[in-house]
């Protein structure tokens, strides 16, 4: 533990004392389980997500007869729909709410839909012969010298000088001999 965690660490537990001090029923913590819970840290965060898991699973495990015979029912559960019993379970998950009457009338009849799949598309076939490929490098340097022959005929003007700053004038004026 570096210093400065170490301090900060102390003097969180030197709070905890003091509100313990204060109202001694609000926190019951004392010792090590005190610097656990008031630094807040990693490991009690996760602790706390362990036990919220687990909580969750003893949940979904506690569903009522019904559902145990629905699972006779179904010889396998797929982690997808152990996962959606468990948010169920919590009321995590819910259907959604139908949908308004202006959208109902604004949308088209679900028979006059005319969805059509996407298809893949074809892929070229295989690899560039040789010859290709020469063909290819022969058409490219045709074009970089149409480009080149292209780019000498226009005329590129001199840029405009830029003006002086204070920065430009001090690095343009020679360094001073300092006198010994």
């Amino acid at each position: 533990m570096s210093l400065a965690t170490h301090a900060v660490t102390n003097q969180s537990i030197v709070r905890m004392r003091r509100r313990q001090r204060a109202n001694p029923e609000a926190l019951p913590l004392a010792g090590a389980n005190a610097r656990q819970c008031d630094t807040g840290g990693g490991a009690a965060r996760r602790l706390r997500v362990l036990i919220a898991l687990a909580a969750a699973l003893a949940l979904s495990s506690l569903r009522g007869e019904a559902a145990a015979q629905e699972a006779e029912a179904q010889e396998t559960v797929s982690g997808g729909a152990m996962v959606g019993n468990v948010l169920e379970t919590l009321h995590l998950r819910q259907t959604p709410p139908p949908a308004q009457d202006f959208v109902v009338r604004s949308r088209p009849a679900p028979d006059q839909l005319q969805y059509q799949p996407m298809k893949p598309t074809e892929k070229p076939a295989g690899k560039k012969t040789p010859a290709q490929l020469d063909a290819l490098g022969a058409e490219l340097q045709g074009a970089l010298e149409q480009n080149r022959k292209a780019g000498a005929r226009v005329a590129v003007p001199d840029p405009a000088p830029r003006p002086a700053t204070p920065r430009r004038a001090a690095a343009a004026k020679p360094p001073r001999e300092q006198a010994n």
